[in-house]
């Protein structure tokens, strides 16, 4: 073999080495519904072991359902998730339709071998996991409905349903839709679709009302959730509003395989759909204007990530401050 045609060997070696690398998914969906044995005929069924429970499960990609039936306890993760190398979210399938965030140490995606709930090999190797307790509260920009004194789930509806819209390397979009929302003194159809790129901690949200709700908001929750004195602020920028919170709580019931973690949220309205400025007990929240708005919500986790935008609060506004003003 002559020396040129190695060289040439080498570069083509290396072109399909770069093609490879470039089509690297660098976002994620994950969506599986709990079945039985009997189900492992379906393409991408698979068996999954928490602690000495075993669960069969498989992929779907949309449901649609009336809401008698337990979406929530049928899905492995309660709904459709969404991650990039730096976060991902889950959106509850059920009247609350709130969103938990899902932090990594290190970037990378992670829920094709974590399914959100990472085992203790996984967590020993670096895995991450929700960092959050949402309980009943907004979480980060959930859409919920204002009452004029406290927030409330979106309830009752005809029929829910959730799907990923698409995916492809760098981006994906999953969606929250109902029907038949009894609001107002009318019946509203609302799709939320959120998107999330790769290389961002951050997701676009895009709501449609088939009409306008006047109480129609989205926030941040207080951490802890009953917190005597929330440490949250609003900021008015000439772009928008932006609603942050900051806090520290066990993320989940478990106290003693799981620390405290340590969390900003964050949510940013720009300016032609952000109304008025409101809160409950566990949340500081904003009214949306229009039936066509959108927003963007972000996250750090300050103890679990290897090297967080933010570790405390003023660092975290600093942050969101320099992101907001991007947005549009």
């Amino acid at each position: 073999m002559s020396r040129s045609t190695k060289i040439l060997g080498r570069l083509g070696f290396l072109g399909c080495l770069g093609l490879l690398v470039s089509c690297t998914p660098r976002v994620a969906t994950s969506f599986w519904r709990i079945g039985t044995p009997a189900d492992s005929t379906r393409k991408g069924y698979a068996v999954l072991h928490e602690g000495e429970k075993v669960r069969h499960c498989y992929p779907i990609t949309e449901w649609t359902d009336t809401p008698d039936k337990d979406t929530y306890h049928s899905l492995h993760h309660h709904g459709v998730a969404v991650e990039s190398e730096l976060m991902a979210y889950r959106i509850y399938f059920d009247k609350k339709q709130t969103i938990d965030p899902y932090c990594k140490r290190t970037p990378g995606l992670e829920l094709a071998q974590s399914y959100w709930y990472p085992n203790d090999s996984l967590l020993a190797a670096g895995y991450g996991y929700d960092i959050l307790r949402v309980s009943g509260t907004v979480g980060v920009g959930s859409v919920k409905y204002w009452s004029g004194e406290k927030h409330v789930h979106i309830d009752p509806v005809a029929e829910r349903s959730q799907r990923i819209v698409q995916q492809s390397r760098d981006k994906a979009t999953v969606e929250v839709a109902v029907s038949g929302w009894e609001v107002e003194g009318k019946q509203v159809d609302m799709t939320v679709k959120y998107t999330l790129c790769a290389g961002h901690r951050d997701m676009r949200c895009d709501v449609n009302l088939s009409s306008p709700v006047a109480g129609l908001c989205t926030g941040v929750q207080a951490v802890p959730v009953k917190s005597a004195n929330p440490e949250w602020a609003h900021l008015e920028l000439p772009n928008g509003m932006l609603l942050a919170s900051w806090g520290t709580d066990y993320p989940v019931n478990d106290t003693v395989k799981y620390a405290k973690e340590t969390v900003g949220l964050a949510v940013f309205i720009p300016k032609q759909y952000a109304g008025a400025v409101v809160h409950d007990q566990s949340n500081q929240l904003c009214l949306l204007k229009q039936s066509m708005p959108h927003f963007y919500l972000t996250c750090v986790g300050a103890t679990k990530e290897s090297h967080p935008v933010a570790t405390n609060m003023t660092e975290w506004l600093t942050y969101l401050r320099s992101w907001a003003a991007k947005l549009k």
